[in-house]
């Protein structure tokens, strides 16, 4: 069958999302005690920004293409930004190319912001529902 199958960049950033809601578990793994349990909150509240450059494959190229992401993140004081940064980029690369067959040229990573632990107290005493 002929053809060629072409993948939005939309899907590239829904793909490293979900990758990236993986790799907050290291959040939960790393710090016992005051962190646990804040993993979900502090996904939602401080979701990456993924941004995507996409290169299709040329017309008689058999490959699927290429893309680049920049990934702009919060952390949490304390984690090991390079040990975060390096399992963040492994798992988007792995995930990304095993789903779309699309080689993955890089991925930058920019720590935005140092998210305090107090701050993700105060945001679950927030959300806590009423008695």
């Amino acid at each position: 069958m002929s053809g060629k199958t072409f993948i939005n960049e939309s899907v590239f950033v829904d793909i490293a999302k979900e990758a990236m809601r993986k790799v907050e578990e290291v959040y939960k793994q790393d710090r016992k005690g005051g962190l646990a349990g804040f993993t979900r909150m502090f996904v939602d509240r401080f979701a990456p920004q993924i941004s995507v450059k996409k290169t299709d494959p040329a017309e008689f190229e058999e490959s699927p293409g290429s893309v680049a992401f920049e990934v702009k993140i919060a952390v949490v004081y304390g984690v090991r930004i390079p040990e975060v940064a390096e399992k963040a980029r492994e798992k988007i690369i792995s995930e990304v190319e095993t789903l779309t067959g699309y080689t993955v040229e890089k991925v930058d990573l920019v720590i935005e912001r140092v998210i305090k632990p107090e701050e993700l107290r105060e945001e679950k005493v927030e959300q806590s529902p009423e008695a």
